[in-house]
């Protein structure tokens, strides 16, 4: 096992853009935790609806695709996310004034997560961590690890030094 005790993991959008954009202020570490996760044999699993997401500001065949395992939304994912929705909102819709229920694309992608047993995710979007990521493992429907993109590998490593 790797020094981050996982070997699988799920990109979101924020780590995408972060890893393909050099002048933005995270992307040192997008690139270093990409390069370990390549170095220490993690499966690398990317969303389509990541892919969706990522293609409103560039093309996503500028993404490192030949590294990555491509995850397709299906049926088995659509039901989980109804699951997970309802244990989140309800029968509320996050949407006020909107009269249907829309689940959000992190619920979606935590659905995938969960069918595809991928044991973490990494973001800089923590407030999904406490939105949703949290309230799912705590009722006992998700178990994955949160990797937190804002904070260096050596961090998480529990290491003094960048690596």
């Amino acid at each position: 096992m790797n020094r981050l005790g996982i070997e699988s993991i799920m990109l979101d959008t924020s780590f995408c853009i972060r890893l393909m954009d050099a002048n933005d202020d995270l992307h040192s570490n997008a690139l270093e935790y990409f390069k370990f996760f390549l170095q220490e044999k993690i499966s690398i699993h990317l969303s389509t609806i990541v892919v969706a997401e990522y293609s409103v500001g560039d093309d996503p065949q500028n993404l490192p695709l030949g590294n990555l395992q491509i995850e397709t939304f299906d049926f088995r994912d659509a039901a989980t996310s109804g699951i997970f929705h309802k244990e989140l909102m309800g029968n509320k819709t996050n949407v006020a004034g909107y009269n249907r229920r829309i689940i959000a694309n992190d619920v979606k992608i935590l659905a995938q997560i969960r069918n595809r047993d991928i044991q973490a995710i990494i973001s800089k979007d923590v407030s999904s961590l406490t939105s949703y990521v949290n309230p799912l493992i705590n009722s006992n429907l998700l178990n994955v690890r949160f990797i937190d993109m804002n904070k260096r590998l050596n961090e998480q490593l529990g290491e003094l030094f960048p690596l």
